[in-house]
């Protein structure tokens, strides 16, 4: 049996971690401009998409062209896609939160982790400065949040950590695990400063072994022990 790692505190990304694009917003938005797709394809054409992202250096543009991709849309109709999914993605002009579903266990598993391990916990996420108020709305309430915009850095950048590592009250790198489900922005950027990723990877796709992997949040259970 792997052994645990022993810790103070839990970074979790939020995109594909904690949250996952809004099946029915997705597909929704797509309807609207004619592009009809399985709405349940979502969760793993993410994921698949996420491999584009790594595999371009953490390249936004790679990961929205091959999440509509992944999602069947004809490469005719990628540009309208795109625009509908950036439309979707701004708050202001849908009134939608994109990034709104709950990947399986995850609220359950970031209150256990304060509440039964005495784990501090923090969302370190690259994001648009709204994903405070954005994952409040989705019911995750009392869990610090390190938005890249608001500290000015963003994954791979060791400045987002050092913050994260601040609010967390000061703990020391090595006293902290990082979940992320890229390679290039969460496990590199982590293991650069010190602290321990660990990939969270549902379709295992990763063979890495140097680094650990969850398929789910509550899977971390088997990795983390608390120490005080």
């Amino acid at each position: 049996m792997t052994p645990r790692i022993p810790c103070r505190a839990v970074f979790l990304d939020a995109g594909g971690v904690i949250v996952l694009p809004h099946r029915d917003l997705v597909a929704g938005a797509l309807a609207r401009v004619g592009i009809r797709i399985d709405r349940d394809l979502v969760p793993q054409a993410h994921y698949r998409a996420v491999r584009a992202f790594d595999r371009a250096g953490g390249s936004t543009p790679a990961y929205l062209h091959a999440l509509c991709s992944q999602l069947g849309i004809a490469p005719a109709r990628t540009a309208e896609a795109l625009d509908a999914l950036a439309v979707l993605a701004d708050r202001s002009r849908s009134g939608e939160i994109l990034w709104s579903e709950p990947t399986p266990g995850a609220l359950a598993t970031i209150a256990g982790l304060g509440r039964r391990a005495g784990l501090a916990v923090v969302i370190v996420t690259n994001s648009d400065g709204h994903a405070p108020e954005n994952l409040r709305d989705c019911g995750i309430v009392d869990v610090p949040v390190i938005d890249s915009v608001v500290v000015g850095s963003e994954k791979p950048d060791g400045r987002i950590f050092a913050a994260a590592l601040d609010r967390a009250g000061g703990v020391a790198p090595a006293d902290v695990v990082h979940v992320g489900d890229t390679l290039s922005a969460d496990v590199a950027g982590a293991r650069a400063v010190g602290i321990t990723p660990i990939h969270f990877d549902p379709l295992r796709a990763c063979r890495a072994p140097e680094h650990r992997h969850i398929r789910t949040l509550p899977g971390l259970w088997q990795h983390v022990v608390a120490v005080t």
